[in-house]
């Protein structure tokens, strides 16, 4: 019984990076640090600027709860919560595959 219960565990996280990674195929891997910090916005970015974007999960970093998983429990006490994805279901696009995140545009003289 828990060889089972490790195997499910171990399956459900290996479909869940599966899928995290499949949401942006077109991203190349980062190949540095700097790299991997270019996909994710400024300390100082105004949430809902175009700056506040996850390059890397392609939602605003300021609502990112893979970037920071601080973040579920105001998405679990307002019920925007996917159990069986651990996402909110505003950022669920395996529920509801039609669901548009969009990056807000940038302004202009930027």
């Amino acid at each position: 019984m828990r060889n089972l219960m490790t195997y499910l565990v171990l399956s459900s996280t290996i479909l869940f990076v599966s899928a995290c990674q499949k949401e942006a195929p077109e991203q190349a891997a980062p190949s540095s640090t700097s790299a991997q910090a270019a996909q994710h916005a400024p300390a100082d970015a105004v949430p809902g600027s175009h700056e506040d974007w996850c390059g890397e999960h392609q939602v605003p970093e300021s609502m990112c709860t893979r970037c920071n998983p601080s973040l579920v429990a105001a998405f679990k006490a307002t019920g925007d919560w996917c159990e069986a994805h651990g996402l909110p279901k505003s950022q669920c696009l395996t529920c509801d595959p039609t669901l548009k995140i969009e990056r807000p545009p940038q302004k202009k003289g930027h």
